[in-house]
């Protein structure tokens, strides 16, 4: 880590837990010590920078919080009291709907496993109810949400569908549309970002349609505008 940090690294990611699509372990375990993340997170500390687990287990996302990170990334099996004391502590959930929700909309459908491993599904089977209890504590806890998309799991050009997902769990749009703007600026400590104001930087995204209305909307941009510079498709 220290190695990584002198090269120039801006954030620390470790596993804390296992996952779903890792055939060798479970995303229930939990794969430090709370006094191995103590030390971990504190030399990141000392250094000038934040650090962030990958984690879905309810004890290795506790565990996490109670080290000091900044954000947990994923967070799937965490229990209402677990959000809770990220919400008090400050920590944001990068919360990775989709990729579950997906998963879980196609437990039956043995198209959609082809050339996964095996274990991939049973573990989404297994944890199927706890997944969707947790998303839906997510949507009624004050966590601070941050935009994230897991992407690599699924195709790229499909990032937007984290927002209809987000909504489907019981997130307000305005809820959604912040994680991805001004919530996941702070996130970064990017004040300059996520927000239109002066001195802001004018990056923006220009939808076909109200998203306040319907979250799908985001998955048309008539054009973007980076650093104010607007930049649009040609028709052809």
């Amino acid at each position: 880590m220290r190695e990584n940090i002198r090269a120039g690294a801006d954030w620390i990611k470790f596993g804390a837990t296992g996952g779903f699509a890792t055939p060798a372990d479970d995303p229930t375990q939990t794969t430090y010590t709370q006094e191995e993340m103590n030390a971990l997170v504190a030399t990141a500390r000392d250094l000038g920078i934040p650090c962030t687990p990958h984690a879905y287990g309810d004890a290795g996302v506790s565990r996490a919080v109670t080290a000091g990170v900044r954000s947990i990334e994923h967070g799937n099996l965490a229990s209402a009291s677990t959000l809770t004391q990220m919400t008090e502590r400050g920590v944001f959930l990068v919360s990775t709907q989709f990729m579950v929700l997906d998963a879980l909309d196609h437990l039956d459908d043995d198209s959609y496993w082809e050339g996964k491993d095996p274990a991939e599904r049973v573990k989404f089977t297994r944890y199927a109810d706890q997944l969707r209890e947790s998303a839906h504590n997510v949507a009624a806890s004050n966590v601070r949400i941050a935009f994230g998309t897991d992407a690599g799991m699924f195709p790229h050009a499909d990032n937007w569908r984290e927002f209809p997902a987000m909504v489907t769990t019981g997130i307000a749009a305005v809820r959604a549309l912040r994680a991805a703007t001004s919530v996941a600026a702070d996130l970064l400590d990017r004040p300059d970002l996520g927000r239109l104001q002066p001195g802001a930087t004018a990056d923006l995204v220009a939808l076909p349609a109200d998203p306040f209305d319907d979250i799908t909307a985001v998955a048309g941009i008539d054009f973007v505008m980076q650093d104010g510079a607007v930049h649009r498709t040609p028709i052809q």
